[in-house]
This record gives C-alpha cells, structure tokens and sequence, in this order.
C-alpha cells in the first residue's frame, strides 16, 4: 500500500518542475530544478539564480496538499509577505536574524511561492550547541541546570506543570472511580497555592520527598524520564504537591494510595493509579523541560527568558523574537531545522515563519 501511494504521489508531481520553470524564468529567475535545497511538511525548496544579477536565492514552493490547506496557504504567505515589507524597517540587530524576502505570490490558486535570500546550513558543531539534546544525555544535563538556577523560569515550570497535570481528563477519570463522584475537581486556587508551596520547598532546599512507589515496570519512572539528579529531584517535588492536592480536595484519596480501599476498587489499584498518575505528571514535566532545554515552540512570550536562560549563545536571536511579538508577530515552530546562517557572518536566520501568529486586526 505504502509503494502504491508514493507511486501515485509521483505521478502527480510529474512535470512539476518544468512548470515551475516555466512559470519563473519569465520573472527573471533560473529555477534551478536540480537543485533541491530541502523540503518539509508543507513545501519545498529550490536553488535559483537572478538573470540580471546573478545573484543566487532560495524560492519555496507550497502546494496544497493533505498537510497544507488553503486557509494555512493564505497565513505562510501573509507572514513572508510581512517580512518583505517590514524587515527593512526592524532594527538591524533583529532583522539580521530574518530573511530577505523578494517576492511573494501564487503559481496558481492551490501553489504559492516564496523567493527569498539564500542561506546556509548551520554548521553541526553550532547545531548541536543550540539545538540539539536527543542522545546528549551531558548535553542535556548542562542546559538543564542553567534553567533550574533561575527562579522565575523554575516558578513557571512548577506552575505550568502542577496545573496541566493536575486537570488532564485521565486523572479524572481515575479519581471519579476512587470518588464514585463525577466530575470533581479542585478549584484553580487550591491547584495555583499547591504550586506556590511545592515553588517555596525546593528552593528552601529542603530533602526530597519521601514518595509512594512510583515504577513503571522494573524502574523508576524518575530513570525513564530524566537524566540527572537535578531533575529527579525537582519532580519529587511536583508529584508530592499533586498528591497533597488530591488529598485535599478528593473523599478517601489518602485511603486509598495507602491500600485500604484495595478490595473495593480491586486489586492494588494504589498501585496502578500511582504509576499512572506520576506517569502523567512525569511526561508534563519532561515536555516542559524540553521545550526550556529545546527552542522548539515559543509561541508563549512568558518563555522567552526560560530560552534565554538556556542558550545565552543565542541571545540576539531571542531578543529577535522578542521584538517581532511585540511588533504583533510572535514566533513559533523555532527549532534546528528552521534556523540557517548567513553567509560570511555566521548570523543565525529563522527562515520558516509560516507557523508565526501575525496577529491580524488586533490593536
């Protein structure tokens, strides 16, 4: 079946570069269709080279398609036709981190392109420092203590994560079973106060917390998720405020992850429920951390300091986005793959802005 669609998905493409370069070479550019500089989930790129001038330039081509439709069409479009027309005005220190935009426009109703200055690949070394942790296990472990040594971005991720936590679906519907009550929950100041005291005791110092058995086959969920002592402790202290606040706010919580309501609930349900609830929370923690550690996704401005605290190499890069939100263009989607460098100046370039929120209309 997988052959049958890449076979049809061929055929479907046939002769698209030729009408590509048929399309642009009245414009005044060579595309260069045998030059594919990359592609991704919603188009791809090629080399082309200015008639006149000779100068080189990358044109990205979006066909809708099954993960491009045409409303998400018109907003790829709509951001790099921003760029074209703002960049110039930017301070230079934020525009260096964008794209020279020359043109933007529809091949037809369902292809729209972008031509735009050509950049290169980040060297692997620069790569690897900024970006990438998966495997890095060291390289991880000293991008996690620059984020844990700075008490706002630590108070957010215990926030953050005690919250998500706590409200996720599947731990209601863990605790309606314990309860025999439907939908209680506790209120979001009882959750906000938990956050706030497990905040207090980690950074008082005091000794991790004694915690049920968590475990997840043979291991510790601790060992699954987290790579350092730094980060074993700090969800001790996450999954102990969670379960004061199921204890709080839940009839026979406490009971229960003791083991006396077994018979009634089955057997070892403290058990079960436990290893699922600190799995829960364990994966809210990790993805917090990641997206601290990783600048994958900086669609909330309130991180953009946790960034900065991670990657003070990049600075000026986030100092970038910063500006552009404020300009009502807040970035997202930021991750190794979308960022290049210029040519003779090392300067990094977030050349994919199609997921930015250009915020249309609002004052």
């Amino acid at each position: 079946m997988k052959l049958l669609l890449e076979n049809w998905r061929n055929h479907l493409n046939e002769g698209l570069e030729e009408r590509y370069e048929k399309f642009f070479n009245p414009k005044g550019w060579y595309f260069e269709s045998e030059i594919l500089l990359g592609e991704g989930g919603y188009g791809k790129v090629w080399r082309a080279t200015n008639k006149k001038t000779g100068q080189r330039a990358a044109i990205k081509v979006l066909p809708v398609g099954m993960d491009l439709g045409y409303p998400e069409l018109k907003i790829e479009l709509e951001n790099y036709e921003f760029l074209k027309n703002n960049r110039n005005s930017m301070p230079k220190e934020v525009a260096k981190h964008f794209p020279d935009v020359y043109e933007t426009g529809r091949i037809v109703n369902p292809i729209g392109y972008v031509i735009m200055e050509l950049l290169e690949k980040m060297p692997a070394s620069v790569d690897k420092a900024l970006f990438q942790t998966s495997g890095d296990v060291e390289g991880r472990k000293v991008k996690t203590k620059r984020i844990l040594t700075d008490p706002e971005v630590l108070s957010q991720i215990f926030d953050i994560v005690i919250s998500d936590s706590y409200f996720n679906s599947h731990i209601y519907d863990k605790l309606g079973k314990l309860t025999k009550r439907e939908s209680l929950s506790a209120s979001y100041e009882i959750v906000e106060e938990a956050a706030k005291e497990a905040f207090r005791a980690y950074m008082a110092n005091e000794p991790t917390p004694t915690l049920p058995n968590f475990t997840s086959g043979g291991g510790s969920l601790f060992t699954t998720y987290f790579k350092s002592d730094e980060e074993k402790r700090l969800a001790s202290f996450i999954l102990d405020s969670l379960l004061k606040v199921l204890s709080r706010a839940y009839e026979n919580f406490d009971k229960a992850i003791a083991g006396e309501l077994n018979d009634e609930l089955g057997r070892e349900w403290d058990r079960y429920f436990l290893r699922s609830f600190a799995n829960t929370a364990s994966q809210q923690l990790k993805s917090e951390l990641a997206k601290s550690v990783i600048p994958s996704q900086m669609a909330k401005s309130s991180q953009y300091n946790v960034r900065k605290t991670a990657f003070p190499e990049a600075e000026s890069l986030f100092n970038a986005m910063d500006y552009v939100h404020k300009d009502k263009f807040q970035p997202a989607d930021v991750h190794g793959r979308n960022v290049m460098v210029r040519p003779n100046t090392n300067e990094l370039v977030i050349v994919d802005v199609g997921l930015f929120d250009l915020m249309r209309g609002e004052e």
